[in-house]
């Protein structure tokens, strides 16, 4: 079936003798033209004698009949190395688990996506998946809505199942605002070569562009889409799980609502809701030892209002308002009363205004954000009693407010000429202003510990309310220009930022260099040489951790009065953030890029350095500190091949082919881990490790995810039925991939021996020849597969005034199984399906 499947895709996709007019496409409502490469051919009969047919590019017979390839312009810009954009159809109906701005991006080779994504184990989760962009990490990307940042700066460490008290961070997601793609009209994605007019990022840039109200008539639409996990072929769950980490069961509601029209001759306005609901029953333990069934939940919502006033020709004015919570119940596993929320109630508010002048465009934006992940929590006080096992309680409140205020002033001249040189100039101003306020509220934490001969120790740790501030200011100046004389263009940018917080000034290169060989873009050789720097994380300006009071009595004699007690004061930890450079990377790229017998092709190659790169260290458990000694490196290839057809008989398709070879090392650390340890009065070295036995730079080791050596994508949209049927399949193939495994081996089988000397319980701490030990890998396999996703919209009722249309969609169709770890037994998650309805009237 898989065979005569890609088979049938692929005879489609080389077929140049498939017959259809350019007014019988139309008639039939193929697809939009922003779902179609640019340039893209549709097929059209050619006369016998003379006219078209001498021009025609590999005509063929068919019953009696010549046809020709007829390039048709569908798309206002080609594409260009290093950007990409999905919107249209093609992105409403793309099969998605998430329905999010980055699982839109599966189509694309050259996004890696966490291993988590597809796990077999998590299939409740509905957050966004985490992505990697030439080699940078999640955060180090910049994700934004309309081109204003929606970033999330503070703490990007990743939504999981950890709470503390002594944390005063609650781990976030990327993006302080999970947009439903239903929301978007296109997702353009900025790999290499990126305009000077983007900054605060490493990876690379993905820009949402909300939709526009309709202006002709009043529109109204319901959506709704379930799944189930009996719909799921799941792998490696545990039926009586306790743990969100494995989730035998769950079910997902995504339910959605939009209403959009004129209110005047100038104005129109969009109006919309959605919300996607999963539940999670697990087992729990109660307080009194019984095992019952529990819900937790995961609640994404979007509430959006949108207006386009266009007072005149010139003057085009937007504003629009989201509220996107989003929430997560949660406990720990054998630990009643644990519960906590986990909630982001996230507020968004732009304007725009564009102004069309003789000499070029001018616009102002402005965007004003309401956001903070919090966690609620059912306790703050937790009690643990080490002789009977028996814990419960929770960790208390943690608060926190950010509010972020953007505003950016661009102009974008018309083209201008002298002489045989054509040239024109962007140029913008930029300003960001974050305020955040966190408060950890109080906690406590008694600790029973009772010993042989009814000796007892009794702990109390108290944890005081903490609050914290951080106000960061940073402006930025952007020029570029494209000069362009005869067939080659030249783009030349110059982008400067400040920030109040590390007093950097970091000026950046940009330079691109394009030649079209033959002058009709059929073979256009480009280059680029650019830096990036990153945006500052505001995470590590803020401190992590707060000490405890703790006070402690023992009854040492077993007669159940405790004969002494004392009170000791914590450390609290001295955070140093000083003298840190802004992280940056450099690219050089080389590419190929045109249109040949209606097929759109390019051939990039892309290199990038990433220098300081943010670690935190410890040197003694009592302070911790920022540095820039992280460093990472990326080398790529990708080719990518697009042509749309239309048919007369067999519907209209259009189709993509990507493939992307690339190579990471990366020092695997992050921004909120303190690399500090001690191990039988051992102190770790942090900067070298032993890879397969040999000792080398920690940054020298291969990267543990985001690093598909080989990825390759297959898109295909198919119309059929006069556009009645449509088809939406994604499928991905990633090659095995390398993993890092614990070289835990006995003192005598390592270099210099381990930190316990033990020869009869191995260990992956070895020693160096100093007095310091590293840490121990050896080289382990997360092995590859492909998964193909099909999206099926099928309008089974179609009248002039309403449209009834039934939705499905089946992820990973062919059930095909890959790893998503080293650890045994986590593999993806097998075929699933999804079913729902669009009613629009």
């Amino acid at each position: 079936m898989k065979k005569l499947l890609l088979g049938c895709m692929l005879l489609l996709l080389m077929s140049g003798a498939l017959p259809a007019s350019a007014a019988e496409a139309e008639q039939k409502g193929g697809p939009a033209a922003g779902d179609r490469p640019g340039n893209a051919v549709q097929l059209e009969p050619a006369r016998k004698n003379g006219g078209p047919a001498a021009n025609a590019t590999g005509p063929a017979a068919h019953n009696g009949t010549v046809y020709r390839l007829a390039p048709v312009d569908v798309q206002e810009e080609t594409r260009e190395t290093g950007r990409a954009t999905i919107g249209g159809k093609a992105l409403r109906s793309m099969p998605s688990h998430t329905g999010s701005l980055t699982e839109a991006l599966k189509g694309m080779p050259n996004v890696q996506f966490s291993n988590d994504m597809i796990s077999g184990q998590t299939a409740g989760e509905i957050a966004p998946p985490r992505i990697s962009i030439s080699g940078a990490k999640p955060y180090e990307n910049n994700f934004m809505i309309d081109g204003m940042s929606i970033t999330n700066r503070i703490n990007p460490s990743g939504l999981g199942d950890s709470a503390s008290q002594n944390d005063l961070t609650v781990g976030g997601g990327d993006q302080t605002l999970f947009y439903d793609t239903q929301l978007l009209d296109n997702i353009t994605v900025y790999t290499s070569n990126i305009p000077a007019s983007f900054g605060g990022f490493v990876g690379g840039v993905v820009d949402g562009e909300l939709r526009d109200p309709k202006m002709d008539e009043w529109h109204f639409s319901v959506t709704g889409k379930h799944t189930r996990s009996k719909w799921f072929t799941l792998r490696g769950v545990d039926e009586n799980s306790e743990k969100p980490s494995s989730q035998p069961r769950f079910s997902i509601n995504t339910v959605s609502a939009t209403a959009e029209g004129p209110v005047s001759d100038t104005a129109g306005l969009l109006l919309a809701v959605s919300r996607k609901h999963s539940v999670i029953p697990l087992k729990r333990e109660e307080n009194d030892g019984t095992i019952n069934d529990g819900d937790q939940h995961r609640i994404s919502d979007n509430f959006m209002a949108k207006m386009v006033v266009r007072p005149s020709d010139d003057l085009t004015l937007k504003i629009d308002a989201t509220y996107a919570p989003y929430e997560e119940k949660r406990w720990r596993e054998k630990w009643p009363d644990s519960d906590w929320f986990l909630q982001n109630d996230a507020y968004r508010l732009g304007l725009q205004a564009e102004y069309e002048t003789q000499h070029g465009t001018l616009s102002g934006k402005t965007s004003y954000m309401l956001h903070g992940y919090n966690r609620e929590s059912s306790s703050a006080h937790r009690y643990s009693n080490t002789s009977t096992d028996e814990q419960r309680g929770g960790v208390g409140d943690l608060k926190q407010d950010t509010q972020e205020l953007d505003m950016r002033f661009d102009f974008d001249s018309v083209d201008y000429t002298a002489g045989m040189l054509t040239w024109n100039v962007s140029t913008g101003v930029l300003w960001h202003n974050t305020l955040v306020d966190f408060t950890a509220g109080a906690a406590e934490v008694d600790v029973d510990v009772l010993m042989a001969g009814n000796r007892r120790i009794l702990t109390n740790s108290k944890y005081l309310e903490h609050s914290q501030e951080l106000s960061l200011n940073t402006l930025g100046y952007y020029a570029q220009t494209e000069l362009t004389l005869g067939n080659f263009t030249l783009t030349p940018g110059l982008r400067a930022d400040y920030d109040d917080f590390s007093t950097n000034l970091d000026i950046a290169h940009r330079l691109k260099a394009e030649y079209d060989t033959f002058g009709d873009g059929s073979l256009r050789l480009t280059a680029g040489l650019n830096r990036y720097y990153g945006g500052q994380l505001s995470a590590y300006a803020l401190k992590r951790y707060r000490p405890q009071i703790v006070f402690q009595q023992r009854d040492m004699d077993g007669d159940g009065v405790f004969e002494s007690s004392k009170t000791t004061y914590g450390t609290d930890k001295k955070h140093t953030m000083s003298g840190l450079d802004t992280p940056y990377t450099d690219e050089i790229s080389a590419g190929v890029q045109g249109d040949f017998l209606g097929f759109e092709y390019g051939v990039e190659l892309v290199k990038r350095d990433y220098k300081n790169q943010l670690v935190s260290k410890s040197d003694d458990k009592k302070s911790y500190y920022m540095t820039n000694e992280g460093k990472s490196e990326y080398e790529g290839i990708t080719l990518t091949l697009a042509r749309a057809v239309q048919t007369q008989s067999m519907g209209d398709h259009v189709f993509g082919l990507g493939i992307t070879k690339s190579k990471r090392k990366t020092f695997n650390g992050s921004y909120d881990e303190d690399v500090y340890d001690e191990a039988n009065g051992v102190r770790l070295d942090y900067d070298k490790v032993y890879y397969n036995g040999e000792l080398t730079d920690r940054n020298a080791l291969p990267a543990d995810d985001y690093n598909a050596p080989v990825v390759l994508t297959f898109s295909w949209q198919g119309h059929f039925m006069e556009d009645t049927l449509r088809l939406n399949t994604v499928t991905r193939w990633r090659d095995s991939a390398t993993g890092l495994m614990a070289d835990s081996r006995f003192s005598d089988d390592t270099p210099h021996g381990t930190t316990s000397g033990s020869n009869t319980n191995k260990s992956d701490k070895w020693m160096g020849e100093g007095t310091e030990y590293h840490n121990a890998y050896k080289h382990g396999v997360i092995s590859g597969g492909f998964v193909t996703d099909l999206g099926v919209e099928w309008d089974v009722l179609k009248e002039e005034e309403y449209t009834l249309t039934m939705l499905m969609d089946v992820n990973n169709v062919f059930d095909e199984s890959q790893e998503v770890s080293v650890t045994e037994g986590e593999a993806s998650r097998g075929r699933s399906f999804y079913a729902g309805f669009r009613c629009e009237f």
